[in-house]
């Protein structure tokens, strides 16, 4: 349980390389006869981007082919004109297309170049790339006016921006290296995207859904909206599954706690029951009441340390079926575990002290008539 909570520490800690707040997600698939290639496919969306932005409180509207931590995109390879690669030996990447103000909207930074505008959503041959794609393809160079070929087509495109690198499909995931083309496509015969995400960032959030849905009616009434989100809601739900084991777990150590702990304070109350007259006899000879209950609290934690010691070999055999939950800390953290071990032994001095209170007001006389 200790080992989960640190992950999902270090997993809200992330940047996944844009900003999750005020950004709203939707998406529709408009089935008409007239959408047949890349060209009308952008002039569709680029008039719907319009009508968005129009929308009181909408600050930035963009649009992408693959919502981040909603989708994952395709992975192929590229290579750089000029670059000596072989083609089978291309730098992969993900591939994805994008358009208006999608880095904007979503907090992507721009490091060098631009975004796209809107003629390139109308004429194909360019492409934003992310950074660590630009830096395998040109190293140490600025790749803004390189060329890039996806492997799989004959054409070439020239670099026109360099975005940071972004987490796609879940938060544990390393940043994906990305390669972004404009809404017409690689080339106006290309065109595969028929129901891409919009992405909406505005302060009104969720409260949009019922204007858009309007809008959506308006355009393309035979196509409902379907997958609306919050970008804080996808956030929340790649963390689902670790907070779901996390929870359990931890109400499984908070009983085993409580029952060890109840156990403890019964065995002790029994050893002093028993050894009343023991203790009166200390007593009698001079023993003081702290050193009394010096010797209880050491008894209780000696059994706490032995059990300490026997969970912690169980501990480090149970973590490593936990592994593939862990982010950013490993299945023996001498932290955690030391932090859990720490607690146990608080729990235990606590758990004694009644007892060992109870032993240090035993009556020397009392006790020893009663022997």
């Amino acid at each position: 349980s200790g080992l989960l909570l640190r992950s999902v520490q270090a997993l809200r800690a992330i940047d996944p390389g844009y900003d999750t707040s005020g950004v709203l997600t939707f998406q529709f698939a408009p089935e008409q006869d007239h959408l047949v290639d890349g060209p009308t496919w952008a002039a569709f969306h680029l008039d719907f981007m319009d009508r968005l932005r129009a929308l009181p409180g909408v600050e930035r509207v963009g649009i992408v082919e693959n919502v981040p931590l909603d989708e994952t995109p395709r992975n192929v390879a590229f290579v750089a004109e000029g670059g000596g690669v072989a083609d089978e030996d291309g730098v992969r990447a993900d591939i994805t297309f994008a358009g208006g103000d999608y880095f904007a909207a979503m907090g992507v930074d721009v490091l060098r170049g631009r975004g796209f505008t809107d003629d390139d959503a109308r004429t194909p041959g360019s492409v934003v790339v992310s950074r660590s794609l630009a830096e395998a393809l040109w190293p140490g160079e600025d790749p803004v006016g390189r060329r890039l070929q996806n492997v799989l087509l004959e054409d070439w495109h020239e670099v026109v921006g360099v975005v940071d690198d972004v987490v796609q499909g879940q938060l544990r995931d390393a940043p994906a290296i990305t390669a972004y083309y404009p809404l017409i496509g690689p080339t106006p015969q290309s065109w595969a995207l028929s129901s891409p995400g919009y992405v909406v960032r505005s302060e009104r959030g969720t409260n949009l859904v019922p204007e858009i849905r309007a809008l959506v009616t308006e355009v393309a009434p035979e196509a409902p909206m379907y997958r609306v989100h919050s970008v804080e809601e996808l956030t929340a739900r790649s963390l689902v599954q670790l907070n779901f084991t996390m929870l359990t777990l931890a109400v499984a150590a908070v009983l085993a706690l409580v029952l060890g702990t109840v156990g403890l304070y019964g065995v002790l109350s029994y050893v002093v029951a028993q050894r009343t007259r023991e203790i009166g006899v200390r007593m009698a000879l001079g023993a003081e009441a702290a050193a009394v209950r010096r010797m209880v609290v050491v008894q209780g934690v000696k059994v706490v340390v032995v059990g300490i010691l026997l969970g912690l070999v169980g501990a480090f055999v149970a973590t490593r079926g936990l592994a593939s939950l862990l982010y950013g800390v490993g299945a023996v953290d001498p932290v955690t575990f030391g932090a859990v071990s720490l607690v146990m032994v608080m729990v235990g001095v606590a758990a004694s002290w009644v007892p060992a209170r109870r032993a240090s007001r035993v009556d020397p006389i009392r006790s020893m008539q009663a022997g």
